[in-house]
C-alpha cells in the first residue's frame, strides 16, 4: 500500500483516485476550489444549476461506456434529450438551422459534477487547499499549502491541474519542469449565463460564429433553470479575456436579440472565466508526463486531446502508471 497525494479533483483527478483505492492505496485529494469537479462544475444559484464548464460528454470507449451505464443506473446521470442546430455566419450572413444527429449526450444530475463527486466517496478530499509547493526528501513527498499547512508522507504524486499551474507549482518547488512544452496547449473561455425567452430549436447549438463556440439551453436538463449559457471562443476570449463581466452580459444580450432574434426580456445572471478551458487543435495531445524516479506523474484530459471522456480514461492511466512503477520496483528487489 502506497500514500498518494492526488492534486486536482476534476474528473482526473477523481478517476485516479477511485482507481487507487480500489487497488488498496491510501489516497488524499487536494483541490484548490470549494468543492470537487474542476470544470464539470455547476453553480448552484437562486435558479438552480448553471453548467458554466462542460454542458454535456459522450461515451466512445468501451471503458467509459460502462462507467456511464453505471452512473445511469445510481441515477447520478441521464440522457439529455437535446435538440442540436448551427449557428453560423457567412460574411455576416447569420443563420441558425436545425442539425439533428444520432450521438447521444450525457449530463449529470441534478449538477455536472455529481459522477465526480460519486467517484471521491469516501475518500479524503481537502477543499480551499490550494499546494504551492512540493518537496521530495528521502523518497517521501511533503506538500506545502498556501495557508502555512503542510501534509508530510506521500510515497507518490498525482498532478491533474491544468499545464500551466503545474508548471508553476514546479518552478516554486524547484523540481525539474516537465510541463514546459505544454504550457500553451489550453485556451480560454468565457462562459455567460442569461434567462431568456426560448428558441425553437437550439438546446445545444454549435456555432460556426467569429465569437461564439458553443449554445446551450437547459430547459431540458433535469435540476436546471431555463436559460442560456453562451461560451465565446478561445480567440475572442483571449482577445477580451480582462474584460468586466458587464462587457460579456452586454455581448450576449446583442447575440441574442439580434442574431438569435430573442424577443422580451434577457436577465444576465452569471459571467465565468475559464482560463484552461479548451485545447488547441494544432498541438499533438503529450500523453502522461512523469517522473517516475520521483513517483510524480501528471495528466489531464489535454493529455489524450480534451472532452471528458479522455479526462476520466486519463485518471485510469496515471494510477495504472503507479501500479506498473510499484510491480517494476518490486520485481528489482
Amino acid at each position: 500500500m502506497k500514500k498518494i497525494a492526488v492534486l486536482g479533483a476534476g474528473l482526473t483527478g477523481a478517476s485516479a483516485a477511485a482507481s487507487l483505492v480500489r487497488q488498496g492505496h491510501q489516497v488524499t485529494v487536494f483541490d484548490k476550489g470549494r468543492a470537487a469537479g474542476g470544470r464539470m462544475s455547476s453553480k448552484r444559484t437562486e435558479q438552480g444549476y448553471l453548467d458554466m464548464g462542460a454542458q454535456y460528454f459522450t461515451a466512445r470507449s468501451d471503458v467509459f461506456t460502462q462507467q456511464v451505464k453505471q452512473w445511469l443506473e445510481a441515477g447520478l446521470v441521464e440522457l439529455w434529450r437535446c435538440k442540436t442546430a448551427l449557428l453560423s455566419d457567412d460574411e455576416g450572413v447569420i443563420s441558425l438551422t436545425a442539425s439533428e444527429d444520432k450521438q447521444q449526450r450525457f449530463i449529470g444530475i441534478p449538477s455536472m459534477q455529481s459522477p465526480v463527486s460519486a467517484l471521491l466517496q469516501g475518500i479524503p478530499l481537502l477543499t480551499s487547499c490550494r499546494i504551492h509547493k512540493l518537496d521530495y526528501q528521502q523518497q517521501c513527498w511533503t506538500l506545502y499549502a498556501e495557508d502555512g499547512q503542510h501534509y508530510a508522507g506521500f510515497d507518490a504524486v498525482l498532478v491533474t491541474v491544468p499545464p500551466v499551474q503545474a508548471q508553476q507549482l514546479m518552478t516554486q518547488s524547484g523540481l525539474a519542469n516537465i510541463f514546459d512544452s505544454v504550457t500553451d496547449l489550453l485556451e480560454p473561455c468565457w462562459a455567460v449565463a442569461v434567462q431568456a425567452q426560448s428558441i425553437p430549436y437550439g438546446d445545444a447549438i454549435f456555432c460556426q460564429h467569429p465569437q461564439l463556440r458553443f449554445i446551450s439551453h437547459q430547459q431540458h436538463k433535469t435540476g436546471r433553470s431555463s436559460c442560456y449559457i453562451l461560451h465565446f471562443n478561445a480567440q475572442f476570449s483571449a482577445l477580451h479575456l480582462d474584460e468586466p463581466a458587464e462587457f460579456w452580459f452586454e455581448r450576449s444580450s446583442q447575440i441574442l436579440r439580434q442574431e438569435l432574434q430573442v424577443k422580451g426580456d434577457i436577465k444576465t445572471l452569471v459571467a465565468h472565466r475559464w482560463l484552461y478551458a479548451s485545447q488547441k487543435d494544432q498541438m499533438a495531445p503529450p500523453g502522461i508526463l512523469a517522473m517516475p524516479e520521483q513517483q510524480l506523474w501528471a495528466a489531464g484530459d489535454w493529455s489524450y486531446g480534451g472532452r471528458v471522456e479522455n479526462a476520466y480514461l486519463a485518471g485510469l492511466q496515471l494510477a495504472q502508471a503507479v501500479h506498473e512503477y510499484s510491480d517494476h520496483t518490486e520485481a528489482m528487489r
